[in-house]
């Protein structure tokens, strides 16, 4: 009776978790999430996901995955739990993706062919199971509407009252910026799909239909900013380089080839003259908008630099290493000589003499955002508050507390009286940075509604 209740067990139990076929199930999440750093293009840490035979083997620390063992594979263990390590600078795994890949390797990590390459289209589910992360938010200069990236989608809301948000769909696989042009009249949404494309739509925010739809490249976009003028908006690429892209199709396309790595965020400064950008490489860069050309790196870190903005004469960055800091760019670019090219820009005056530190930040600086008249600078952590400054003097004006952390994003309005903040959790939150009050909250896109057990 004993043997028989213990092989009822068994059964009941291999038969909750549906086979996962690593051709069906598992590559299009490693094609989807790891291919970009882990390829023939580019091996990082010696791993390759895109080779059976190299994807077996492992990285330089060893395998990535032990077959039937989850908890002791390094594949799950990098992409699970409250902070996963893994996809660096993208929204984490949804539970779904992980628990594929956790059934994959406890049934014992079979691979049943080689990677495909078809690609999938990308579809936007009607009701999601669970809120995804909200990657990049933004808010109109008066404040009245805003916008939060949902994976492939945008919402697009308004402050003021509780009409559901207008879902605004794009072929991207994932979202990794929007924003309002300076002037309010248009929205733009960023992104694209791994090893695929890059890609650009415009959309009308007063009635959100698309104006345009632009696939450029072949990898993804990130953190960017429009242009002073409206014109044209820089976005960081997986190839190291600043795209500019004019809202015009006829106009050019340009780009400044900077970093070494992927560039997470890029600001235009106040006169639009000029770009500063951050990267996976760890640096800090200022760049020649009609030259396309580097002007200096003003600054290295021993982390990932997360987010980039600037004030009316100073530039500013934030990232891993948990220090926040202006740079004063009129001195940064004094007495500077180029000793070759690109790269090899050589200062010849003392960094401490340009560098303006902001109090130390207890933990890494997720997302940074300045007013549009560039008077305040809010900043992210992985706190639970959103600390907003004086970019003047970088004095702390007010604390926001108990926000949903980690957040991802933040936008202030023109004034900076309101900002939207887009958190890991799914939520989006508006509050009056005058009072600290907060305005709203909702979770942006439909979501299952939790049964509890027994229910």
């Amino acid at each position: 009776m004993r043997n028989s209740l213990f092989i009822l067990v068994l059964m009941v139990a291999h038969a909750g978790a549906a086979e996962i076929s690593f051709q069906h199930d598992v590559w299009p999440i490693l094609k989807r999430h790891c291919v970009g750093c882990h390829s023939a293009q580019k091996t990082k840490g010696r791993l390759r996901v895109d080779d059976i035979a190299a994807l077996l083997k492992g990285g330089k620390t060893g395998p990535l995955f032990i077959a039937g063992k989850p908890d002791d594979s390094l594949l799950i263990d990098q992409i699970s739990g409250d902070e996963p390590e893994m996809p660096q600078n993208e929204a984490p795994l949804s539970h779904a993706k992980v628990k594929v890949l956790r059934d994959w390797v406890t049934q014992g990590a079979k691979i049943d062919g080689p990677p495909k390459s078809d690609v999938p289209p990308v579809v936007i589910p009607e009701i999601y199971p669970s809120a995804p992360a909200v990657a990049s938010v933004t808010i109109s200069p008066d404040g009245l509407s805003a916008a939060a990236a949902c994976r492939s989608e945008v919402a697009l809301f308004k402050v003021d009252d509780e009409t559901a948000p207008r879902r605004l769909p794009t072929d991207f696989d994932l979202i990794t910026h929007v924003e309002f042009s300076p002037d309010g009249t248009r929205l733009a949404a960023s992104g694209g799909s791994p090893q695929q494309f890059g890609g650009v739509a415009f959309f009308d925010p007063a009635d959100g239909k698309r104006q345009a739809l632009r696939h450029l490249g072949t990898d993804t976009f990130f953190k960017g900013n429009f242009a002073p003028d409206g014109k044209t908006i820089a976005l960081g690429g997986a190839d190291g380089a600043v795209h500019l892209i004019p809202i015009d199709e006829a106009a050019p396309l340009k780009k400044v080839d900077l970093h070494s790595d992927w560039v997470t965020a890029v600001a235009f400064t106040a006169d639009g003259t000029q770009l500063v950008s951050g990267s996976r490489d760890k640096t800090i860069k200022l760049s020649n908008v009609a030259g396309l050309n580097l002007l200096r790196s003003i600054d290295d870190s021993t982390e990932v630099i997360n987010a980039v903005a600037t004030g009316p004469l100073d530039a500013i960055a934030g990232g891993n290493a948990r220090t926040l800091s202006g740079y004063d760019l009129k001195l940064a670019l004094a007495g500077v000589e180029v000793g070759g090219s690109g790269n090899g820009a050589k200062p010849v005056n003392n960094k401490a003499q340009y560098v303006r530190p902001f109090p130390a930040q207890t933990e890494a600086v997720m997302a940074i955002a300045t007013s549009g008249d560039r008077k305040l600078l809010a900043v992210a952590t992985r706190s639970p508050e959103i600390r907003i400054y004086l970019t003047d003097t970088r004095a702390l004006k007010i604390t926001l507390p108990n926000v949903p952390a980690p957040v991802l994003s933040v936008a202030l309005n023109q004034d900076g009286s309101r900002l939207i903040l887009g958190s890991k959790t799914g939520v989006v939150q508006v509050w009056d940075t005058t009072t600290a009050k907060l305005i709203k909250s909702l979770t942006p896109v439909p979501v299952q509604p939790v049964t509890l057990a027994g229910k």
